[in-house]
């Protein structure tokens, strides 16, 4: 998979916390430190597999819920409690995803040097996620997006990532305070009308 989508929205995870994402069948984890750096690993501690997402953010590492393993923004461990003078070896790491915020969204590639340039500009603010229970492509299809996963309607921008087969996530953003509510509006028409076209195909 290659390109950049939108995960979540900037406002759903606040600086000093952690939240669960995921793309195309990946478990992500997104935090953000208390400096408002926002990061995106795989949601699995290297040591016993925890789901990262569980964990808290403490003297700006991620720490792991299970065994309270410390991450830095690096992505490598940091600080083992239970060993505390232990110099930490820097083989130990989780894996980082790279991650932008635009417009008011979480933008997540899982390609190792995606281009910027096919990311929105602007300052626009998140307004809603949605799930919508049909495949991504017909989603991309019902909007026009042919060449990317997002796309501006005069004050609002619609973006959508697959969290897995079969589903799409639809995230909304507006330029304008009038905005917003104009795009959560049209956010939940398009659902509805989606997944009344695959009822009545599937029917």
């Amino acid at each position: 998979m290659t390109g950049w989508f939108p995960v979540a929205l900037t406002m759903d995870v606040p600086a000093g916390t952690a939240a669960p994402a995921r793309l195309s069948g990946k478990e992500i984890a997104l935090w953000r430190g208390v400096d408002g750096e926002i990061h995106a690993w795989e949601d699995r501690c290297p040591h016993r597999g925890m789901r990262l997402s569980f964990g808290f953010v403490r003297n700006g590492n991620l720490a792991c819920l299970y065994h309270g393993w410390q991450f830095g923004a690096d992505s490598t461990c940091r600080h083992i409690p239970a060993h505390p003078e232990l110099r930490v070896p820097g083989t130990i790491r989780a894996t980082a995803y790279q991650v932008q915020e635009r417009c008011g969204m979480i933008w997540v590639s899982l390609d190792e040097t995606p281009s910027l340039s096919h990311l929105p500009e602007g300052e626009a603010s998140g307004v809603r996620s949605l799930l919508v229970q049909v495949p991504l492509q017909t989603a991309r299809t019902s909007l026009n997006m042919e060449a990317s996963n997002w796309k501006q309607q005069d004050n609002c921008l619609f973006a959508v990532h697959e969290p897995a087969v079969g589903l799409t996530m639809l995230h909304v953003a507006s330029w304008t305070v009038a905005g917003q509510r104009e795009a959560a509006r049209q956010a939940v028409q398009l659902r509805d009308r989606l997944e009344a076209i695959k009822e009545t195909v599937l029917a």
